[in-house]
């Protein structure tokens, strides 16, 4: 009965090694893939150099011309706004790849403003964050722009094409241009979009000015169209 007793233990003793064995090594996998995960997604980050006023299937992905590299601070950024993309709106267990497009980078003097593409998990739809970055301070303004493409642009195959509805309203008006909407001297963002909700159509125009690192709505507007 001791023997037994003492084999017993012995095997349970065994079982438990090799459980925090098991954990420990899938611990440490995971963590590493995170890592591998995380690099991946930084050494694919650069970004499309653009101008204003931006038509986004004016745009070629592809086009290893005008990419540019990024700077570590700028490239955290953007690896930031994607995880946040990632978790907050998309679906569980995904790649990061599976949501992120690319980056357009539209310079102004005093703003440089990186438009960070992304496709929604697991619909596919066109979402992009737009983060203003300040060329003399080196930082970014304290808020991220929410501007949906949806309605707007499918994108297949690597390129953009417009939806039948923006072709069937014929709408032609830039994504984003530059404007001093309120005559400081001082270059505003003007952001127009489609939003279709499955019945109701209307353009949202917004103007956004940034001041002291401060992201403000200088102007909204929805227009219906019937």
């Amino acid at each position: 009965m001791k023997y037994k007793m003492e084999s017993k233990t012995k095997i349970k003793n065994l079982a438990i090694i090799f459980f925090l064995i098991c954990f420990f090594s899938c611990s440490n996998r995971q963590t590493k893939n995170a890592d591998i995960q995380s690099n991946n997604i930084l050494n694919s980050i650069s970004a499309i150099d653009s101008k204003f006023p931006f038509r986004l299937n004016e745009i070629n992905i592809q086009d290893q011309n005008n990419v540019i590299q990024l700077n570590d601070g700028i490239i955290s950024k953007i690896e930031e706004t994607i995880r946040e993309y990632a978790n907050n709106e998309c679906a569980d267990s995904l790649q990061y790849k599976d949501i992120y497009i690319n980056t357009i980078r539209l310079r102004d003097h005093l703003q440089t403003i990186f438009v960070v593409l992304l496709k929604h998990y697991p619909t596919g739809y066109i979402n992009s964050k737009v983060l203003f970055y300040d060329n003399g301070e080196k930082e970014f303004a304290d808020k991220v722009f929410d501007f949906n493409l949806w309605a707007l642009y499918h994108f297949e195959k690597g390129k953009f094409s417009p939806t039948n509805l923006k072709t069937d309203l014929k709408i032609t008006s830039p994504e984003i241009e530059l404007v001093d909407y309120n005559k400081d001297g001082i270059n505003d963002f003007k952001f127009t979009r489609l939003f279709h909700n499955g019945t109701f159509n209307a353009i949202h125009t917004t103007i956004l000015t940034i001041k002291n690192n401060k992201l403000d709505t200088l102007y909204f507007c929805e227009s219906p169209i019937y």
